[in-house]
């Protein structure tokens, strides 16, 4: 069977090299595959709205995150490129998943109970609750059968499969099962806390569009383990294992060949290369994402095309749903 490929990320801050590496990376990959019939790539700007946001500068945001993609290597031709937003049939599915959906399924997501205790009560919202059912329309209105995802969305796709399931029973056969891919970057961890996720804040995390300054000082500061062998140990060597990973992502070098190389070397020799690999890995990213910035309207152009073809799926799958459920 081929592949049916969505996915998306917030508006939610620069996207960083966890998100090329974790997401963006997988999905140039899995758009150039020959098992791929259909890949739409998003950004979740509706996600986005479910925390505190600034209207003011909120488009200049998904817009950053569009020149991202397209800057990357997101060809539109091959994958539209859409702002969730601008394809009102999301908005519409996820109404009437929210119909066959208990309210105990969203309850019991781990990441509603921690947004809950992250902030202290203080977003409680019916978007925080909901928006799992809103990603199931993102995924299921393009009747997606492949999602690439991290670990932190396992349980957001179990719901979606069991929603479709749902409404298949209900209804009729109408949406597929849905399966998850990781890609090896998925694991990319801040440079201060590796045991945490990498993050768009601070020296937390490398923007894909920081200057090279910036990134040789992050990486000059970035937390290392006791010890002084440079070798590849997540256990014993989280902090020097995630930057490790990070030079055999952007170098293809063999991590065994990259330590090999450092033998004997010190952390601040290797964490210098590092930088280097890391800005001149960035540098045709930095330059296609100045042109596109200076290009806008074509830009546009892209997004209007690419959402007009979303749109055409999507009210395809809409008028099998509403004749299913005798709505048309």
């Amino acid at each position: 069977m081929s592949n049916k490929i969505f996915s998306g990320i917030r508006p939610s801050g620069k996207l960083h090299l966890g998100n090329y590496l974790g997401a963006i990376k997988n999905w140039i990959a899995l758009q150039n595959d020959p098992q791929t019939e259909q890949a739409i790539y998003a950004v979740v700007d509706y996600h986005g709205i479910t925390t505190p946001f600034d209207p003011k500068t909120y488009s200049k945001q998904v817009m950053d995150v569009i020149l991202d993609y397209l800057a990357a290597g997101i060809d539109p031709e091959k994958s539209p490129l859409i702002r969730q937003s601008h394809v009102p049939e999301h908005t519409e599915l996820a109404w009437i998943f929210n119909t066959i959906t208990p309210v105990s399924w969203l309850e019991r997501l781990p990441t509603y109970k921690e947004k809950i205790e992250e902030t202290q009560g203080k977003y409680t919202h019916m978007g925080i609750l909901d928006y799992p059912v809103l990603m199931a329309a993102d995924i299921l209105v393009y009747k997606s059968n492949l999602v690439p995802v991290g670990d932190d969305q396992k349980a957001h796709i179990d719901l979606t499969n069991e929603i479709g399931k749902k409404f298949n029973h209900m209804f009729g056969e109408t949406f597929p099962a849905v399966k998850t891919i990781k890609a090896e970057g998925a694991r990319i961890k801040s440079l201060q806390s590796p045991t945490k996720k990498m993050s768009k804040s601070g020296d937390e995390g490398i923007a894909l569009t920081d200057d090279p300054d910036t990134i040789r000082e992050k990486i000059k500061k970035a937390v290392t383990d006791s010890g002084k062998e440079i070798t590849f140990d997540p256990e014993n060597k989280p902090a020097l294992s995630n930057l490790l990973t990070i030079y055999h992502l952007l170098s293809e070098k063999e991590i065994k060949t990259i330590e090999k190389d450092y033998a004997g070397k010190s952390y601040s020799d290797f964490k210098a290369d590092l930088a280097e690999v890391v800005v001149n890995f960035l540098k045709p990213f930095q330059d296609k994402h100045r042109e596109l910035s200076n290009n806008l309207d074509q830009v546009e152009a892209i997004l209007k095309k690419s959402e007009e073809k979303a749109r055409n799926l999507a009210a395809q799958t809409l008028q099998e749903v509403r004749k299913n459920i005798g709505v048309n």
